[in-house]
């Protein structure tokens, strides 16, 4: 905690001391950002662009877990018979979510749907990848003590194949999660009417570089949250892997 308070510290004279040096109004302060946070919380647009990108992200992210888990787990167990499937989406993958903006927009309009396709496709990804590939390539001897005790292909699926790929599980929930808070910036930047993303466009039409920064710092400290609490969700929910974090 002292190491991050002196970073920060630090961090905070540097800037100060470089924007003081650069004396320009596109260079703004610590002091001033902190002036015009006040302002944007104390008239509620700061908290209300912030609820409506973490509503998206939630729509979005919920949908691709559910999704990814469910097809990576299937894909996984199906071995050979389910590497097309991953094949196709391996295609995919690394296509931006950003590059899906203006199809989503063309597809679901300007509004929330094409935001929450954006964002279900930039964590739906990390998450089947991951699934798939844990339970495709579950220990030989996790299965072969599953066999030795007779266990039923369902036990062996809830005893075996689960725990084993918890952590992988874990990892790509993590993973999809901050991708899905990048998406939705992206997004917003030119398909919604609310949000931090259009928010900063707005501001950067009236030239307020000072609400810019603050927008950004919120997307940063918010992404910063969302990955320390998933750190401690999976530390608690895969405790067997504590080291894997």
């Amino acid at each position: 905690m002292l190491r991050r308070l002196i970073s920060l510290t630090v961090a905070l004279a540097v800037w100060q001391a470089c924007a003081v040096l650069a004396d320009s109004v596109i260079f703004p302060s610590p002091l001033a950002c902190l002036e015009a946070a006040g302002i944007a919380w104390s008239d509620g647009t700061l908290v209300k662009n912030t609820l409506a990108s973490l509503g998206r992200v939630g729509v979005g992210f919920s949908l691709a877990a559910v999704l990814g888990v469910l097809l990576g787990a299937l894909s996984g167990i199906l071995g050979t018979a389910g590497l097309g499937f991953r094949d196709v989406l391996e295609l995919l993958r690394p296509i931006p979510p950003i590059a899906w903006v203006p199809i989503a927009i063309l597809w679901f309009g300007l509004g929330d749907k094409s935001a929450w396709f954006v964002v279900f496709l930039g964590a739906f990804f990390p998450i089947f990848i991951q699934v798939a590939h844990a339970f495709a390539n579950c220990p030989d001897e996790y299965v072969e003590v599953a066999q030795a005790y007779e266990a039923s292909a369902v036990h062996a699926f809830v005893w075996v194949r689960v725990p084993a790929a918890a952590p992988h599980i874990a990892q790509g929930l993590r993973v999809g999660l901050g991708l899905a808070w990048t998406s939705v910036i992206a997004a917003e930047l030119v398909g919604v009417k609310n949000g931090l993303g259009d928010r900063i466009q707005q501001l950067r039409y009236v030239s307020d570089y000072e609400g810019m920064l603050v927008c950004m710092i919120t997307i940063g400290l918010l992404g910063w949250a969302m990955t320390t609490a998933a750190n401690v969700v999976q530390r608690w929910a895969v405790p067997w892997q504590k080291s894997s974090v």
